[in-house]
C-alpha cells in the first residue's frame, strides 16, 4: 500500500519522537501536487544542482534528487538533519550540511557553477533570505520560494498598487519575479495561519537598472516609503531636488523603479558635482 505524504510525514514525526517546532517556523509540506509544481517550477534536469534550504524530513530533498543531478540541503535543525540523512541514505546525489542558510556561504557551496534554490522557507526570515540570495556573487539561475502569500504579493506588486513598497522595489531590482501558484493551508502539517505562494526568481545576471550608487538607491527607497501616504517632496526633502526636474507631488507608491533610478542618479550626480 501506498502511503500519502501526509501519513509518510506522521509516521516519520511519530517514529523520531519529533514535533515541528514553532519557533523555527516549521511546517512541513504534505501535499503531492504542490511538490510536483515546484519541481516543474524549478524546470530541473539530470544536469541541475540545486540547493535546498531546509531538507526537513528529506520528503521534498528525496524528489528533488530523483530528477536532479545533484543536491546540496542545508538544515538549521539537527534532529531533522539526522532524520534526512537516515531517509536518504541511499541516494548517493544529495550533500547534507548543517547550518543556518544567513550564515551559510552560498558562493563557496556553489563553487562557481551553475544551480538553483528551492526552499519552503520560515515566513519570519523571508526577506533576508531573499536579500541573501541577491547578494550572491555567483547568483542561482532560479529560485523557487514556498513563501507567505501576503509576502509574495508584495514582491510582485506594481507601482500603484497597494502592496507596492520597499519590498517590491528590491525584489523587482534584483530578479524576473512571478508567482508560480497559491498554496492553500490544508497542503502543510501543522497548517500556518496563513495562506502560501510559490514565487520564482530569477536574478539577473547583469543589472537591468542604470544606478550609479545602489545604496544611495535604496537609501531614497526607503525614506519615500517611509512616509507612503505622503508626497515625496516631505520624506525627500533632505536630498533638495529640483522639483522643475521631477514631480514631487506624486506619492512614492506612484513612482516605478526607473523614476526611482533616476531620482537616485541625480541625487548622485549632485554630490559628486558639489565635491568637484
Amino acid at each position: 500500500m501506498n502511503l500519502s505524504l501526509s501519513q509518510i510525514t506522521r509516521q516519520l514525526l511519530e517514529a523520531y519522537n519529533r514535533f515541528p517546532r514553532k519557533n523555527l517556523g516549521q511546517h512541513f509540506l504534505v501535499d503531492p501536487q504542490v511538490l510536483q509544481r515546484i519541481i516543474k517550477a524549478a524546470e530541473l534536469t539530470s544536469e541541475d544542482l540545486v540547493m535546498e534550504i531546509g531538507s526537513g524530513l528529506g520528503v521534498v530533498t528525496a524528489e528533488l534528487a530523483k530528477i536532479a543531478g545533484s543536491v546540496i540541503a542545508v538544515e538549521i535543525d539537527q534532529e531533522l538533519l539526522t532524520i534526512s540523512q537516515d531517509v536518504l541514505s541511499k541516494q548517493n546525489n544529495i550533500t547534507f550540511v548543517r547550518g543556518d542558510i544567513l550564515k551559510t556561504d552560498i558562493d563557496s557551496l556553489s563553487m562557481g557553477r551553475n544551480y538553483k534554490i528551492v526552499g519552503n522557507l520560515p515566513y519570519y526570515i523571508i526577506s533576508p533570505i531573499v536579500e541573501k540570495i541577491f547578494m550572491c556573487k555567483n547568483k542561482p539561475d532560479a529560485a523557487v520560494l514556498m513563501v507567505q502569500k501576503e509576502v509574495a504579493e508584495r514582491m510582485i506588486a506594481p507601482p500603484g498598487s497597494k502592496k507596492y513598497g520597499s519590498f517590491s522595489i528590491f525584489t523587482q531590482f534584483y530578479a524576473e519575479v512571478a508567482i508560480d501558484s497559491l498554496v492553500s493551508k490544508s497542503s502543510f502539517h501543522p497548517w500556518p495561519e496563513v495562506g502560501s505562494a510559490v514565487i520564482v526568481l530569477k536574478p539577473y545576471k547583469t543589472p537591468k537598472y542604470d544606478v550609479k550608487d545602489e545604496k544611495l538607491f535604496f537609501d531614497i527607497v526607503h525614506a519615500a516609503f517611509q512616509q507612503r501616504r505622503k508626497k515625496i517632496r516631505n520624506p525627500l526633502a533632505k536630498y533638495n531636488i529640483d522639483a522643475a526636474l521631477f514631480d514631487l507631488s506624486k506619492r512614492p507608491e506612484e513612482l516605478s523603479i526607473e523614476e526611482f533610478a533616476a531620482l537616485a542618479n541625480y541625487c548622485y550626480n549632485q554630490k559628486h558635482e558639489t565635491k568637484s
